[in-house]
């Protein structure tokens, strides 16, 4: 009698579903407590990123998804996976702000893929405790689109324990160049330009703003245009963490 009981050569055993792979290697990571996101960790995040009503993505996590500028000999320096995890970010289109800590080595860095144009993964680590703090501001339109984060250092002077502002970076999340601006910001740039070619100066003040729009626009619109031009890094706007009567503007050549 033929033996049923196992597969001949003609018939190999069927591959175990991916499915099962992947829960096997979440528990082997699980395990040997590596650096790893889980398969339904990862689900779940591209689950709400993916959302039509979501706009851009904040994730924070321990783990640093670029490799470090400097080398440690450990084990488990890096997240095992975060080269899919980035890639992942990136193939939603949209500007997804990544905080970690891990490393407090302080990089700011930014990825994108020119495949999708209007992805942006910017990486921003904490510094130690003990050096420090960042406070991020995030310039949202009245529409709901992130169009630039704002960070602010704060270093303690190791010498005295006081805390001292550093220098603003802005970020702009935006897709680059003068394509993500409408008809309405191109407008308002002409204005400006026109508006300091007549005065003979580049710098303008919120309230002569106000006066080169006419007063025509709402604040609320003329802030947002505003800041799609800094974002743009068509103007540049200095006083952004303060209220929009402190801002100074200055206006970039054609």
């Amino acid at each position: 009698m033929t033996d049923t009981s196992v597969h001949s050569p003609a018939t190999p055993p069927e591959e175990p579903a991916a499915a099962v792979i992947k829960d096997l290697e979440d528990q082997y990571y699980g395990q040997l407590d590596t650096p790893y996101l889980s398969g339904p960790m990862l689900s779940g995040l591209m689950s709400l990123v993916h959302q039509r009503e979501t706009r851009f993505g904040i994730v924070i996590g321990h783990h640093n998804l670029l490799p470090q500028k400097t080398p440690r000999i450990t084990p488990y320096a890096e997240m095992l996976n975060s080269g899919f995890v980035r890639s992942q970010l990136l193939l939603s289109d949209k500007p997804i702000v990544y905080l970690h800590g891990h490393i407090h080595s302080d990089p700011v860095e930014i990825v994108s893929d020119p495949r999708s144009p209007n992805g942006k993964l910017i990486c921003i680590s904490a510094p130690e405790i003990q050096a420090g703090f960042n406070e991020l501001v995030f310039f949202i339109t009245d529409h709901g689109e992130l169009v630039g984060v704002r960070l602010i250092p704060y270093r303690t002077n190791v010498a005295d324990g006081t805390i001292s502002e550093g220098s603003h970076c802005f970020i702009s999340t935006i897709a680059s160049g003068k394509a993500a601006l409408n008809g309405a910001t191109f407008d308002l740039l002409r204005r400006l330009r026109d508006y300091t070619k007549e005065r003979g100066r580049s710098l303008l003040f919120w309230d002569e703003v106000v006066d080169a729009t006419s007063a025509g626009s709402q604040t609320q619109d003329l802030e947002d245009s505003l800041l799609m031009l800094q974002a743009a890094r068509i103007i540049e706007i200095d006083g952004l963490t303060k209220a929009n009567s402190e801002w100074r503007i200055k206006i970039g050549d054609e």
